[in-house]
């Protein structure tokens, strides 16, 4: 076991030994630049962050996967805050759907791709089929329900309004660089428009981030108050829904405002102990948070294991901070796993033994923390962490 927070020389101990026996592991942490060893593939340095061969290949122009020893590549950057680099992947998603309706027909009030499309039409068939649960809404509606934004992203949402009412005129998905899907205003067809056309240069312009129905993200200087209030409701229903300790908020975390997270894969599924559901739906509020070796702390990053420590002490209770492997050599072996039991994987990038861990969710899934994309929810039935499973832990044993 170790404690919460490394001393610097332990620091200087860990650099070390993960330069010895995992060359590249702390060039890529403070630089995301990977030296080829020998032997390495383009397969095997993609397994050892976790991205696809394709990935690291045209992040590196790399005409074939022939590799040399000695040649840095690039690995694939994470982004600076947790909630960015969610919604970054969420809505490239999004902008990529509405993209491939390009060519459909404008039809006022319609809202599939048999029918047409309107401009709110568009933007509820894309974002509902993205699993953001929204209200089929008039533009104006979509206007007063998004996050305001002052840095969009691909996926959100771009309005078009009157200069002098501030009535919103029109409305369209954001592709990044002033372009936008559109279908509406001077065009029989869903197009890619851009907002610096002459046609649109008599609006002023504004952007809003869109969250699954009933999500608010925690904004720097929020308080729970504030959002309480903004939604109408009570601080207490806030505290409750999000299992939220008297510590108070982090910039970045998702809250349930409207409902408790309804996880189709964990409901009616048993706890493993009197808390696993609050340590679940605290878990769930860090998702998308990055991941940072040897750390346990959202504000800094978590590893695997430090995740699972900060998300059971926010909850009191008794757990020592240790790493896979410890957790793994602690707990019992089952084979009928509960919600809040841990799951453990072997031999995950290039370290050999138990090297991974996360939370067992129910129905196949567990939400854990890696490199990229930081927290999320993965499955056990398929892909890479179906061959690397090792084996289900009892959770309850790991607290004293």
């Amino acid at each position: 076991m170790f404690k919460a927070k490394l001393s610097s020389r332990a620091w200087i101990v860990v650099f070390i030994i993960s330069s010895i026996f995992f060359p590249g592991f702390m060039a890529e942490a403070a630089d995301r630049v990977h030296t080829v060893a020998a032997n390495e593939t383009v397969e095997s340095i993609a397994r050892t962050y976790h991205i696809s061969p394709a990935q690291l290949m045209n992040a590196n122009g790399l005409p074939d996967n022939k590799l040399y020893a000695g040649q840095k590549v690039k690995i694939i950057q994470t982004a600076s805050t947790p909630a960015a680099y969610q919604w970054s992947e969420r809505g490239k998603r999004i902008a990529d759907y509405a993209k491939t309706f390009v060519g459909f027909k404008k039809m006022a009030g319609e809202e599939t791709p048999a029918n047409g499309f309107d401009s709110s039409g568009l933007i509820h068939w894309v974002l509902s089929r993205q699993n953001i649960s929204i209200d089929r809404l008039t533009v104006d509606g979509f206007y007063k329900q998004g996050m305001d934004t002052a840095a969009p992203k691909a996926g959100d949402l771009i309005f078009f309004l009157e200069k002098a009412s501030s009535k919103v005129v029109t409305a369209g998905i954001y592709l990044g660089k002033n372009q936008f899907v559109h279908s509406g205003y001077g065009a029989e067809t869903v197009q890619v428009r851009s907002s610096t056309e002459n046609y649109f240069g008599k609006y002023k312009m504004a952007y809003k981030t869109y969250t699954p129905k009933g999500e608010h993200i925690v904004q720097s200087g929020e308080t729970l108050k504030g959002i309480a209030e903004k939604y109408g409701i009570s601080m207490n229903a806030i505290k409750n829904r999000n299992a939220l300790p008297a510590a108070g908020l982090i910039q970045g975390q998702y809250l349930q405002i409207y409902s408790s997270p309804l996880f189709p894969f964990y409901v009616n599924q048993e706890a493993a102990y009197d808390k696993a559901e609050a340590v679940i739906k605290y878990a769930y509020t860090f998702r998308g948070f990055t991941y940072a070796f040897g750390e346990d702390d959202p504000t800094l990053g978590m590893d695997c294991s430090g995740f699972i420590y900060w998300v059971m002490k926010e909850q009191g209770l008794s757990v020592k901070r240790g790493s896979a492997e410890e957790y793994f050599s602690l707990l019992p072996k089952i084979e009928n796993p509960k919600a809040g039991d841990l799951v453990f994987f072997r031999d995950t990038g290039a370290r050999r033994g138990v090297t991974h861990v996360g939370i067992y969710l129910g129905g196949g899934r567990f939400l854990h923390t890696t490199e990229k994309p930081g927290v999320h929810i993965s499955s056990l039935s398929s892909g890479y962490f179906a061959e690397k499973f090792e084996s289900f832990g009892q959770a309850e044993d790991l607290m004293n």
